[in-house]
């Protein structure tokens, strides 16, 4: 199971078994049980190595936004969860909507390898937009004003919050993730397998108790 650090919607707080809390971690782990093999989660320190390291074959289960670039070269199951898209604005800006963050010399971080990198341009053109290389990078550089705000799902931008006094996430919501479990194409689990796990994981409660050990927030409706 390939996971990053620093979002619910992966892992945190990785101690080891019985202290790890996470939607992905906990997922990959009941599924690994349901089918009786064992559990080997690969914690990465970014997204994009996680995607990397499905694309090459080196891991064989992802938790993540199901977005079409990566359907090319992932197998998804339905959709898990659906979460919010926005801006985290640093302490020392006082930008408070679109139209502000979208003007020159403001700068807006993204994650490298992120469906923010591709959306972003079209969405806010005219301000400059600054690659991060892990949410430990850009929680630097909004602490310290060198980004002005920074952009990705909720989930993350809560938790980012958290570390950074007088951060705001801003109430606007410019778009939202469908998070799913992924496998490689070129050895997929059965999507049918993935989609009755999802389901057994609802009916049973389980996927509920999961995400409020996760202390998640931004989740939007399915």
């Amino acid at each position: 199971m390939g996971l990053y650090k620093g979002t619910p919607t992966s892992v945190l707080d990785f101690n080891g078994p019985g202290q790890t809390r996470g939607i992905g971690y906990e997922l990959g782990k009941n599924l690994a049980a349901q089918l009786e093999v064992g559990y080997d989660p690969v914690v990465f320190e970014k997204n994009a190595d996680v995607l990397a390291a499905i694309k090459s074959g080196s891991i064989d289960l992802v938790f993540t936004n199901a977005s079409a670039d990566r359907a090319k070269y992932i197998q998804f199951s339905k959709t898990v969860i659906k979460i919010e898209k926005g801006f985290l604005m640093s302490p020392h800006s006082k930008l408070g909507s679109l139209s502000e963050i979208n003007r020159r010399n403001i700068k807006i971080g993204y994650s490298v390898g992120s469906n923010s990198q591709s959306e972003l341009p079209n969405l806010i053109p005219n301000a400059s937009l600054v690659p991060t290389q892990s949410t430990k990078h850009a929680i630097a550089l909004l602490k310290s004003g060198e980004l002005d705000g920074f952009s990705t799902n909720k989930a993350i931008l809560y938790e980012m919050a958290a570390s950074i006094p007088k951060s705001r996430v801003l109430p606007a919501v410019i778009g939202y993730e469908y998070l799913a479990l992924g496998t490689p194409k070129s050895r997929a689990i059965p999507d049918s397998l993935l989609n009755d796990f999802v389901d057994r994981m609802e009916s049973t409660g389980k996927l509920k108790e999961i995400i409020q050990r996760s202390g998640i927030q931004g989740l939007a409706p399915n």
